[in-house]
């Protein structure tokens, strides 16, 4: 990997790679910094370079949250509050902790103690993936 370069970007990008060198947005906070380098880093690693299919960015999205979140880290952690508070928690974004939502098994959800929790955001956009797909 390259170098990873703050600047100002456009409004709602966090983060690109030229394949080599990482550039992020020099406003985000240190969560939003975290989970962007995770993915660009992740992008680097497969060899991209410039954007991706729909398809590659979201197996990337994917994998960036199970960096982040391993199944251990969300056991007991998403039973209470709301998405945001599970999120700051464990020191991710929202989207990051509903990507890992729905990348979890159904013996995974009930490990992690959050599939019963229906008012749950993320198990909610996991249930309508799942409903989507079959």
């Amino acid at each position: 990997m390259g170098k990873v370069i703050l600047t100002k970007l456009p409004d709602g990008v966090h983060g690109y790679t030229d394949g080599v060198d990482i550039y992020l947005d020099e406003g985000l906070n240190a969560v939003q910094m975290l989970c962007a380098l995770t993915h660009e880093a992740i992008h680097v690693e497969r060899g991209h370079g410039t954007r991706q299919l729909e398809s590659e960015e979201m197996a990337v999205r994917y994998e960036t949250a199970r960096r982040l979140l391993p199944l251990d880290r969300l056991v007991g952690d998403c039973k209470a509050g709301t998405l945001s508070d599970s999120a700051k928690r464990l020191s991710v974004t929202k989207r990051v902790l509903m990507d890992r939502a729905a990348t979890l098994s159904d013996a995974q959800a009930s490990d992690a103690g959050c599939w019963d929790c229906q008012k749950c955001p993320a198990i909610q956009a996991r249930a309508t993936m799942l409903t989507t797909a079959a």
